[in-house]
C-alpha cells in the first residue's frame, strides 16, 4: 500500500468519525475533523498538488476551530 493510499484511507475514516461525533453533539469530534483537515492537506501535498482542495481544507479547519470555540462556550 502506497503512502497516498494509506493517507488517503486515514482521511475517509477521520472525516467520517468527526462527522459523526457531531452529529451525536460530541464537541471533540471537531477536533477529529480538524485531524482529518490536516490529513487531507497532506494527501494533496504528497499526490498531486491540488490547491483549491488544500485552501478548502485549511478554511474547513478553521470552521472546526470556530464551531469547538462555540459549542465550548455553551457549556458553560
Amino acid at each position: 500500500m502506497s503512502v497516498l493510499t494509506f493517507l488517503s484511507i486515514l482521511s475517509l475514516v477521520l472525516s467520517l468519525t468527526g462527522n459523526i461525533l457531531v452529529n451525536y453533539k460530541q464537541r471533540y469530534g471537531f477536533i477529529v475533523w480538524i485531524a482529518s483537515n490536516i490529513s487531507w492537506i497532506a494527501v494533496n501535498l504528497v499526490g498531486e498538488t491540488n490547491w483549491p482542495q488544500i485552501i478548502m481544507f485549511v478554511i474547513y479547519a478553521g470552521l472546526n476551530v470556530q464551531g469547538f470555540i462555540i459549542w465550548s462556550k455553551k457549556k458553560q
